[in-house]
């Protein structure tokens, strides 16, 4: 199903009139554009979650209005454990509001959509809220991760982050680069090229290790 520039207020009224038929035992795809739209879109969206078949939901929303946080993304994740596609997003908004959904959160989340291969959210990068040197969780069906112009501070250990519980999106990182909000260090360089730069050194580690090399 998709619908382009929905008012959250009427979304609202369309997913609570889904939700009272069979269509949220067979609906599989949701594509919803709402932006600068009055209503309160996580109230739209809570009559989502008896659509437990849901593979593929992307919702284009206006951020501003739009606050995604660890609870209610464990709620909705719980709600859709067939999952492969997930995206709360606003392509055209040059820089969001600081995300509040943390790394701890995510992975909280994640373990209740085990099949989710796509996966595109502002996430909260520099509140570093998990050590993977203590963690064993480990997500292997997620292959990208959008995760727009999220703010990060520490590429180094956000790359030990992903490379050790999200091992499979070493390669599917998207992000937007917005140099007049800050993702850069002192010499320019994108803090989230930063973080690919240390992924693909930790693989290029792991690859010597298996051959018997050396790694320094």
């Amino acid at each position: 199903m998709y619908v382009d520039d929905l008012p959250w207020s009427e979304a609202e009224q369309l997913f609570y009139a889904l939700s009272q038929c069979k269509a949220c035992q067979t609906l599989e795809w949701i594509l919803i554009s709402a932006r600068n739209s009055p209503g309160n879109p996580l109230t739209a969206i809570r009559h989502l979650f008896c659509f437990t078949q849901l593979r593929n939901l992307q919702l284009i929303v206006d951020f501003p209005t739009f606050h995604l946080n660890n609870d209610f993304l464990l709620e909705a994740m719980s709600s859709w454990p067939h999952m492969r596609h997930l995206a709360f997003r606003d392509p055209d908004l040059p820089h969001h509001p600081p995300a509040t959904v943390t790394f701890r959160g995510l992975f909280a989340a994640l373990r209740r959509c085990p099949h989710l291969y796509i996966l595109a959210l502002p996430i909260n990068a520099v509140n570093i809220d998990v050590d993977p040197e203590v963690e064993s969780f480990q997500h292997t069906s997620l292959r990208y991760l959008d995760v727009g112009d999220s703010d990060v501070a520490d590429p180094e250990a956000v790359a030990r982050i992903i490379f050790s519980m999200l091992p499979c999106v070493r390669n599917g990182i998207n992000f937007n680069d917005f140099d007049e909000f800050g993702n850069f260090d002192d010499s320019g360089t994108s803090l989230w090229n930063k973080v690919d730069d240390f992924l693909d050194a930790f693989a290029a580690r792991d690859r010597r290790i298996e051959l018997g090399a050396p790694t320094t």
